[in-house]
């Protein structure tokens, strides 16, 4: 950890509303490194080659072009940003892994669903919760895009009341595994993933726990036809049915009645995430709106000259600046809290579980925020 971090005066989770922060502690694109740039760069290029040049195959829901391009997207490292390098991945820091998920979600949201859903939900409760053993097996194959994850959780009457899900898993006689009975839906990338992070509960618990479980229609899994969606039409989106479907018990994820918290935290990564992956979409969109303004001709003039096309074009761009700030602020902020706790000891988990929950609030405002921009900006 640099001598900046430890010097710099880091605000709390939430303290940007009470306390004066100094202008050089806030983190700014401009600020990035030469790695990072090079990054975004390679990002930007693979999207513009195999999402952006092909949109139409994803708005024809063309799944398994989907899947291709995960594959690709594996093969150049973009699955791995996040991964810590002793199980096959970059270990980049959090604004790295912000700046893949804002630029790889800009074209499609076919794309930006099952890269999220992946290298998120997916493979993050797995690095974060999962023993050695556990990681050593699933990790390197998730990072390098060998294998795919998903992560079932919400049920029919289990949606943002995470906890009060039905889902069954059973201890066997013998001790070995446990059976799992139960539904779930709108689970991403179920149409191609080797894997699920499934949760369920044991016998009356209060609360639920999380299973590592690989996909074989042999235990007892079987699914729904693909959800027919108002949008990312590429993005697999299936109901997961488990009929006592056997999981060994090295597979739990964490301990017994952890499944609740891991689903909450996994989910405040998700959440700023998900603000990053608005941003280029934004980018894109005003790039385009302003191309047109100036081509399109109307009483003899390019709409552009005209004041309410100027004010639609200035409040997208003011729109994606703050969040583009925003963004990268409470990134840097996570960043930067994740080192200190492992500079005073934490594992890298522990740092990250933290670092990341110290900044709830800001996850919380930006997913809100940011997507009700973009909704704007296209509109």
């Amino acid at each position: 950890m640099s001598t900046d971090t430890v010097n710099k005066d880091i605000l709390r989770g939430g303290q940007f509303l009470v306390k004066e922060t100094n202008c050089e502690d806030v983190f700014t694109l401009e600020d990035l490194s030469e790695e990072q740039r090079m990054m975004r760069d390679s990002t930007k290029e693979f999207v513009d080659r195999e999402l952006w040049a092909h949109w139409e195959r994803f708005e024809n829901k063309d799944y398994a072009y989907t899947e291709e391009c995960m594959r690709k997207a594996g093969e150049l490292g973009l699955l791995s940003v996040a991964v810590p390098e002793s199980y096959g991945g970059m270990g980049m820091g959090f604004v790295s892994t912000m700046l893949v998920c804002d630029y790889i979600s800009g074209a499609t949201g076919s794309f930006s669903t099952a890269f999220g859903a992946h290298t998120g939900i997916g493979t993050m409760p797995i690095t974060l919760y999962g023993t050695e053993e556990q990681k050593q097996k699933y990790v390197p194959r998730l990072a390098s895009g060998e294998w795919f994850g998903a992560y079932c959780l919400t049920e029919p009457g289990a949606g943002s009341d995470a906890n009060s899900g039905k889902t069954k898993a059973v201890l066997s006689a013998d001790g070995k595994s446990y059976s799992i009975t139960g539904q779930k839906m709108w689970i991403s990338n179920a149409g191609f993933c080797n894997m699920f992070i499934v949760f369920a509960r044991i016998e009356d618990d209060k609360n639920i726990t999380g299973f590592i479980l690989e996909n074989d229609p042999a235990n007892g899994i079987s699914m729904g036809d693909e959800e027919k969606k108002l949008g990312i039409h590429s993005s697999s989106t299936r109901q997961v049915f488990f009929n006592e479907t056997k999981v060994p018990v090295e597979n739990m994820l964490s301990e017994r009645g952890n499944g609740f918290k891991i689903a909450m935290n996994a989910l405040n990564v998700g959440r700023i995430k998900l603000a990053a992956a608005c941003l280029d979409a934004q980018r894109r969109v005003i790039g385009e709106a302003t191309k047109y303004a100036n081509e399109r001709i109307q009483f003899k003039t390019p709409i552009m000259n005209f004041g309410a096309i100027k004010s639609k074009i200035a409040t997208m761009a003011t729109n994606c600046y703050a969040d583009e700030s925003a963004s990268y602020r409470a990134a840097k902020n996570i960043e930067d809290r994740i080192a200190m706790r492992e500079a005073a000891g934490n594992t890298h988990q522990e740092a990250e579980l933290k670092g990341v929950e110290e900044y709830a609030i800001e996850c919380s405002i930006l997913k809100v925020a940011v997507s009700e921009d973009v909704q704007s900006c296209t509109d």
